[in-house]
């Protein structure tokens, strides 16, 4: 349903409605002038007053429409006639305003299946027809009012339709139609699910989504505490048990209201009874019965570590000293929570001082005395994986990171126990590039950049001759060949040690055969020399006093001596996989050739 206009809502459709009902009022006149005579002089007397015949005042309203008008000036000669009369004007105003015309004008919205009035402003002797045009489903069935400018409309169909009146006045002349077009809306389905029940003191929030879910979409949603919707429901969010009514109103005003059934059951009684306390470092078993003997019977127990009850305690049948939270929910569902402390009696102090951290891939020692100091006098300690010292750490002396747990015991059996943090920090990279090989016997500055680079930043680089790291070596700058350690070192404590590789290539052997001394050369004769043979290698030869005749870098050369006195031969030989060579030179000794002097004769 859709609440339409209130005629008596205040400001300007107030002021409409009485402009309206005023010129309505002016019905009764026509139907007062025949026998206003008769009135005026059989049941009033005022000899005094000019117009005492009228009761009623001529309207100048082009439509000759008239007024109900009080007529103060007439006195009654019967108390009980004057009455009468007055009752008989009333009715006949009060029917008048009934026949319209409405406060309102232009288009209209409403509501499936609801009946509106409709009207036009009567003009004596004209009348009307009124017709329904459907233009997208929307229709409605007509029922005539009093007179034929008034109907009523009940809407059947939800669409959009065109309502028109064609007005005929007295002398047959036909109006212009007038139309406006309606639109009706259909009907929305609110569609309640009644909430899970609370458990007391709980309240239901009657505005969740899932109290109206399958409603039609785009309502929206009011709340009352009646099903006439007249007395709004203050606190939907946090209603207690009862009925309410959810109004579902869609964006035409179209409406539907349903019942809601907040239920509230009661609440179970918890009732705890703390356990005695235990001796350090012992345990209370919080699922024994005694712990909740009184309780409401048939709960279900649930253990927490929280009053909210979010993190649940994972071993209630062992808890140690502490306070722990125990839910007892109903069948229901309903529950309540308390708490149970635990307590447990003076126990020896264990006190851990964490170990430094250990340089990766090191380990601590937790048995080293320095981590147990200050510490309660005879205890006997026992290392742990878990704090509950169900599975020993076997290897305390070689302890990797992590978090292990010491247990200090008198003999008495009272206990203490504490966690200790291993930190292995990691340790840095030390990344050796072995240099390029030289030939022998060169070496290598192993404190060159590049043979650490892409090691941790910061490291402080010493060099060694073992793995160890035990007899430094002291030539790293010219280091010949072999293998050799550098060791990388940050912020004093933790370092990675690699090794690094030198190699020295060898040179070629090269010999030069030939002979020594030599003579000059006579005519262009030559001497050859010669090396050994070896694949892979290349040869180039330099000669002093003389000239290369033939076999420049090859093996063998042959030589003219040119110059007598002191001459060398000399070769480079290289290896061309390696790059290594080596020069060898042979001194000559050239003697001059003879100079023969002329020959005489007789």
């Amino acid at each position: 349903m859709k609440k339409h206009s209130d005629q008596y809502k205040s400001g300007k459709r107030t002021m409409k409605f009485w402009f309206h009902l005023k010129k309505w009022l002016r019905l009764p006149k026509r139907a007062f002038i025949r026998i206003r005579k008769r009135i005026a002089e059989g049941f009033f007397h005022h000899p005094n007053w000019p117009h005492h015949k009228m009761i009623i005042r001529q309207s100048n309203s082009p439509h000759q429409i008239t007024d109900c008008t009080k007529i103060k000036i007439m006195n009654p000669q019967n108390l009980l006639i004057k009455w009468g009369i007055t009752m008989l004007l009333f009715i006949t105003c009060a029917g008048a305003m009934a026949q319209g015309p409405y406060p309102n004008t232009g288009n209209h919205s409403v509501c499936l299946n609801v009946t509106e009035p409709y009207g036009v402003v009567l003009t004596a002797g004209s009348t009307y027809s009124w017709s329904i045009t459907p233009i997208t489903g929307g229709n409605g069935t007509i029922t005539p009012g009093a007179t034929s400018n008034l109907i009523s409309v009940n809407w059947n169909n939800v669409g959009t339709a065109t309502l028109q009146v064609i007005e005929t006045n007295a002398q047959g002349c036909v109006g212009d139609p007038v139309t406006i077009i309606v639109t009706v809306n259909p009907i929305p389905i609110v569609v309640i699910n009644n909430p899970a029940p609370a458990c007391s003191p709980g309240t239901v929030d009657l505005t969740a989504v899932s109290v109206t879910i399958g409603s039609t979409p785009g309502l929206t949603f009011s709340y009352w505490t009646d099903a006439a919707a007249t007395v709004p429901f203050a606190s939907p969010t946090v209603a207690p048990a009862g009925t309410y009514y959810i109004k579902g109103t869609s964006v035409a005003g179209c409406f539907d209201i349903k019942p809601v059934v907040v239920t509230v059951t009661p609440a179970p009684i918890l009732v705890i009874n703390n356990p005695i306390p235990v001796c350090a470092p012992g345990t209370v078993d919080l699922t024994s019965p005694s712990i909740t003997t009184g309780s409401t019977p048939g709960l279900t127990f649930t253990y927490w570590t929280d009053a909210a009850a979010t993190i649940p305690y994972a071993t209630p049948a062992t808890a140690p000293a502490g306070t722990y939270y125990i839910k007892g929910t109903s069948v229901a569902g309903c529950f309540d929570i308390k708490p149970v402390v635990v307590n447990i009696t003076p126990s020896p102090t264990l006190v851990i001082t964490n170990p430094a951290p250990a340089c990766s891939p090191g380990t601590v020692d937790l048995t080293a005395s320095s981590i147990t100091t200050g510490s309660t006098p005879g205890m006997i300690f026992s290392y742990w994986t878990d704090a509950a010292t169900t599975i020993p750490y076997p290897t305390p002396t070689t302890a990797t990171a992590g978090t292990y747990y010491i247990k200090g015991t008198l003999p008495a059996g009272c206990f203490d126990i504490k966690p200790v943090v291993v930190t292995v920090v990691p340790g840095p990279i030390l990344q050796v590039t072995n240099p390029a090989p030289v030939c022998g016997p060169g070496t290598v500055d192993l404190t060159a950049g590049s043979i650490t680079t892409g090691s941790t930043p910061g490291l402080v680089f010493t060099y060694w001759t073992d793995a160890a790291a035990t007899v430094p070596y002291t030539t790293p700058t010219a280091a010949t060949a072999g293998t050799y350690y550098i060791k990388g070192t940050l912020g004093g404590s933790c370092f990675d040690i690699k090794p690094v590789i030198v190699t020295a290539n060898p040179l070629p052997g090269s010999v030069i055969s030939g002979p020594n001394p030599v003579c000059e050369s006579v005519n262009g004769s030559t001497v050859t020399y010669n090396t050994p043979n070896t694949p892979g290698h290349t040869y180039s030869w330099v000669v002093t006093g003389g000239t290369i005749s033939t076999g420049q870098n090859t093996n063998q050369i042959t030589v003219t001596w040119t110059t007598p006195g002191s001459g060398s031969v000399s070769i480079t030989e290289s290896i061309t996989l390696t790059g290594c060579a080596a020069m060898v030179v042979k001194t000559v000794i050239i003697s001059p050739k003879p100079i023969t002097s002329p020959i005489t004769h007789n």
